[in-house]
C-alpha cells in the first residue's frame, strides 16, 4: 500500500487520474525480501484532470465495477478522489481477499451498494484484524468524495498504524481541497509531509455521515452517450435495498443435442468453457468450477471471482463430479462430451436454433435465463453496446475497414472466421470481417491456411495476428512466417496473455477488457 500510494500520489501531482486502481494492476518486482518493489501499472485508461470533468468516454463508465467510486456510477464529475476510493477498496480486498459488496450478487446490484451501502467492515469477514482498520477503510471509502483521505500516502499511512505495522509513520495532511472541487480545478492534492508514529496518534472513528439527499437524475443529450450512463435506466439507483432475486420461473431449454428442463435456481455451477466462465461471473455468480483453458487465469476474470472454484486444464469428468455441480455449462460441447456431462448433472450447451448467431448478446442472454438472472443480463447486454458504440465513436478511422485474423501457434496458421470470438467483437466495434472468412457450420470458428496462400491479407486494410507461439513477446513480428510479414498486410500482434484470452473467449469481461486496454492501439495503426 506505503509504495502504490507514492506511485499514485505522484500521478496525482502531476494532473493524472488512474481510474482503475485494483490489485490486478499491481506489478511485484526484484526479489522477494526489503528490495521488492510494488509498481503501479495499466495507465491505459488514465485521463489528464484538464481533460475531462466526467472521466468518461462516450457517456459510459470506465472501471472496473468492483472498485469504481460512487461517482463514478452515478455519472458525476470526478477528480482523484475517485482513486482514493478505489485505493479503499483494493485495501480491503488486500485484506479480506473479497471485494467490497461481492455478496450483492449482480453487476448491477454492485453498482448500487456502492452509491448507497455503507463501506464494508473488514473485520466482519475476517476478525483478526484490529478494529482500527474499518474506520481506514470507512474513510477512504466515504460516499462524499470531500470526507475521504487528502491523498493516497495519508490513506496507506493510517492503515500502517491501524495494523500495527513497525514501520508506520503519520501523514500531516494539508488541507484538504474545496468540496466542490472537480477535475481540472486545482484539486491534485500536495506532498504530505510524515511524522514518527509517536509524534500524533489519530482518532479511528469513521467520517460522519453526511447528510442524505434527494438525487435527480439527468440523462444528457449528447450523441451515443445519451443511451445511458452505466445503464442507469435498467435499474433504479434510488431504491433503498437490493431487492432479492426474483422466484426461479421453471423453464425448458432446447438446446443442440437435447431438450433439457430446469426448475429451481441452480446452486453449484460449473462452467467450462473460458467465455462461459466469464459469462456466469459476470452475472454475479461464483462457479464451484471453471476450465479457463490453457494457461494462467487472465486478469480481467480474476477481478470477478471471490472464490476458489476448482481450476480445470481438461473436461475431466472425476474432478467435475468431485465439485458436485448441480448445473454444468458448456456452451462449446461437441455431443460426445455432452454425453459424458450429462451423465454427472444438469447439462447446458448451445442453443439448437440455427437462426441464432452465436455472440455476445445470445450468450448473455441464454446463461442469464439458465441462471435466473434475465435482468442482469439485460443490463450486461445494454452495457456492451454502450461501450462498443463508445469505441466507434473514438475511434472512428475503423469504422467500415476491413479487417482479418490470423492465429499463429506451434502447430501452425489458421484464419479466424465469422463465428469466432475475435471476429465478433471486431465487427462490433465498427470494422467489416470479409464474406470469404464466414463460417460454413455452426461452431465453426477457423479453418487451417498454408503459408503460401498468405499473399492475399494484403488486400485487407488491418491484420491481427494473434501468436501464442514460443517466439511470441512483446508485439513483435520476429519468428512470424516470412509470407505473413511479406504480404503488405497492416500487421497488429497480439501476444499479451490476457489480450489473446480476451480475443478468444468473447465474453462480457473480455469485451471490456478488450474495450479499455486494447482496441485503441489496433485502430490506431489505421491512422
Amino acid at each position: 500500500m506505503g509504495q502504490i500510494a507514492r506511485a499514485l500520489d505522484y500521478a496525482h501531482g502531476r494532473g493524472i487520474v488512474h481510474r482503475d486502481i485494483k490489485p490486478a494492476n499491481f506489478l511485484l518486482s526484484g526479489p522477494h525480501g526489503p528490495r521488492e518493489r510494488v509498481l503501479l501499472a495499466d495507465f491505459g485508461i488514465a485521463r489528464a484532470l484538464n481533460e475531462s470533468t466526467r472521466l468518461t468516454a462516450a457517456g459510459a463508465m470506465v472501471a472496473t465495477v468492483a472498485y469504481a467510486a460512487p461517482e463514478l456510477v452515478e455519472g458525476r464529475p470526478a477528480d482523484y478522489r475517485a482513486d482514493i476510493y478505489s485505493l479503499g477498496c483494493t485495501l480491503y480486498r488486500m485484506l479480506t481477499n473479497r471485494a467490497p459488496f461481492a455478496e450483492a450478487g449482480t453487476m448491477a446490484a454492485m453498482m448500487l451498494a456502492h452509491v448507497q451501502q455503507p463501506p464494508p467492515r473488514a473485520t466482519d469477514v475476517a476478525p483478526w484484524l484490529p478494529a482500527d482498520i474499518d474506520a481506514v477503510v470507512a474513510r477512504a471509502m466515504a460516499k462524499d468524495p470531500a470526507a475521504r483521505y487528502t491523498s493516497a500516502r495519508e490513506l496507506a499511512a493510517e492503515a500502517a498504524l491501524a495494523l500495527g505495522h513497525p514501520e508506520a509513520t503519520v501523514m500531516v495532511a494539508p488541507p484538504a481541497p474545496h468540496p466542490g472541487a472537480t477535475a481540472g480545478a486545482g484539486s491534485a492534492p500536495t506532498q504530505a509531509a510524515s511524522v514518527p508514529l509517536h509524534a500524533h496518534r489519530p482518532s479511528h472513528q469513521p467520517p460522519p455521515a453526511a447528510p442524505r439527499r434527494r438525487r435527480r437524475w439527468v440523462v444528457p443529450a449528447a450523441g451515443m452517450g445519451v443511451i445511458a450512463v452505466v445503464a442507469a435506466s435498467v435499474f433504479a439507483l434510488t431504491s433503498n435495498s437490493t431487492p432479492a432475486a426474483p422466484p426461479y420461473q421453471a423453464q425448458t431449454f432446447v438446446q443442440a443435442f437435447a431438450t433439457t428442463s430446469l426448475d429451481h435456481r441452480p446452486n453449484a455451477v460449473a462452467a467450462l468453457s473460458l467465455s462461459d466462465a466469464d459469462t456466469v461471473l459476470s452475472l454475479g455468480v461464483q462457479p464451484v468450477a471453471i476450465n479457463p483453458g490453457a494457461g494462467p487465469v487472465p486478469s480481467w476474470l480474476k477481478d470477478l471471482m471471490h472464490t476458489q472454484p476448482t481450476m480445470l486444464t481438461t473436461d475431466d469428468v472425476d474432478q467435475i463430479a468431485a465439485a458436485k455441480p448441480d448445473v454444468i455449462i458448456d456452451t462449446a460441447a461437441d455431443q460426445q462430451t455432452y454425453r459424458s456431462l450429462a451423465a454427472i448433472a444438469t447439462t447446458i450447451t448451445r442453443p439448437s436454433d440455427p437462426n441464432t448467431v452465436w455472440g455476445l448478446a445470445a450468450q448473455t442472454s441464454w446463461i442469464g435465463r439458465v441462471l435466473g438472472t434475465p435482468d442482469a443480463a439485460a443490463t450486461l447486454q445494454h452495457q456492451a453496446a454502450v461501450d462498443q458504440a463508445g469505441v466507434r465513436q473514438r475511434n472512428p478511422s475503423v469504422v467500415g475497414k476491413t479487417v482479418a485474423v490470423v492465429n499463429f501457434s506451434e502447430t501452425g496458421l489458421s484464419l479466424a472466421l465469422t463465428e469466432s470470438p475475435a471476429a465478433m467483437y471486431l465487427t462490433g466495434v465498427g470494422f467489416v470481417y470479409p464474406a470469404d472468412l464466414t463460417s460454413t457450420s455452426a461452431g465453426q470458428v477457423s479453418k487451417p491456411v498454408q503459408t503460401d496462400s498468405l499473399g492475399g491479407l494484403g488486400l485487407y486494410d488491418e491484420v491481427v495476428v494473434i501468436r501464442t507461439d514460443r517466439a511470441a513477446a512483446g508485439g513483435s513480428i520476429n519468428g512470424l512466417p516470412q509470407q505473413l510479414i511479406a504480404s503488405g498486410a497492416n500487421l497488429v500482434v497480439v501476444d499479451n496473455p490476457d489480450t489473446v484470452a480476451a480475443l478468444n473467449s468473447g465474453g462480457p469481461a473480455a469485451t471490456s477488457y478488450l474495450n479499455t486496454t486494447w482496441v485503441d492501439t489496433a485502430a490506431a495503426k489505421l491512422r
